[in-house]
């Protein structure tokens, strides 16, 4: 992690907001802030992340890529590299839901992912990564519409600290988004469609306005879009278009 720089907090608002606006005014790369708590934290669509202190590894991490990169598919990428590092601790136990949730035997959410950027000076655009990883299963409500929560220790063979964890993390981020760096999604497109949950199964699409798709997922596009096949074709899907659940569940 020597070439990180990493800023523990008891307690912020949200690890995003705080990198983002910082990223806004100078240069990030490389930054990282991990906190006990977060009074705001956010998932996708506005839903709020919950985690007590201690239960779960809240971390943001800023990237900075040229202005004229393309980040299609970074979600997928960050899914991989998050699937990679517990590896060793999970086997192949870590699944992928499309576009940046990290599930155990597809029925269970492990971990999310929040992607947000913001133009930086030097004619850079500044990614800022936010991990969600629950250590510890969470003992809360579980919101409707919304697969159950579910620990790392619940899974593991050994109990596991945030600081165990969060090497793990930063480690297989600077490989994975190196890569991209270079050579974009298109060079994590196998490894994903090798891990991706739902592989075989029939699934739902579920579009903002309540109109649903019913398919298999078929493929996914050198720059991460979706490919489902439906009774009646083919549809392609960017992130943020639909939300994914198997049939029945």
């Amino acid at each position: 992690m020597s070439d990180f720089q990493i800023q523990f907090v008891a307690q912020t608002d949200s690890t995003n907001t705080q990198l983002l606006q910082r990223a806004a005014r100078r240069s990030m790369h490389r930054q990282v802030l991990v906190a006990d708590v977060q009074t705001l934290g956010r998932g996708q669509r506005g839903r709020q992340w919950q985690a007590s202190a201690g239960e779960a590894v809240l971390m943001s991490l800023a990237w900075e890529f040229q202005r004229t990169q393309r980040l299609d598919g970074l979600s997928l990428v960050v899914g991989v590299a998050v699937a990679r590092a517990l590896d060793s601790t999970l086997g192949r136990r870590a699944k992928l839901k499309w576009p940046n949730d990290v599930l155990i035997d597809e029925s269970h959410k492990l971990a999310g992912i929040l992607i947000e950027t913001v133009l930086g000076p030097f004619s850079t655009r500044t990614a800022v990564i936010g991990i969600g990883l629950n250590l510890r299963t969470p003992r809360l409500t579980p919101v409707v519409g919304a697969l159950p929560s579910i620990g790392l220790d619940e899974v593991a063979s050994v109990r596991h600290s945030r600081d165990d964890v969060v090497p793990l993390l930063l480690a297989s981020l600077d490989n994975a988004l190196m890569q991209f760096t270079a050579s974009g999604f298109a060079a994590f497109r196998d490894e994903w469609l090798a891990t991706y949950a739902y592989a075989d199964k029939m699934i739902v699409a579920r579009f903002p306005d309540g109109e649903h798709i019913s398919g298999r997922i078929v493929d996914v596009t050198g720059q991460g879009a979706l490919v489902i096949e439906s009774e009646a074709g083919r549809h392609t899907f960017v992130s943020g278009e639909v939300t994914l659940r198997a049939l029945g569940s």
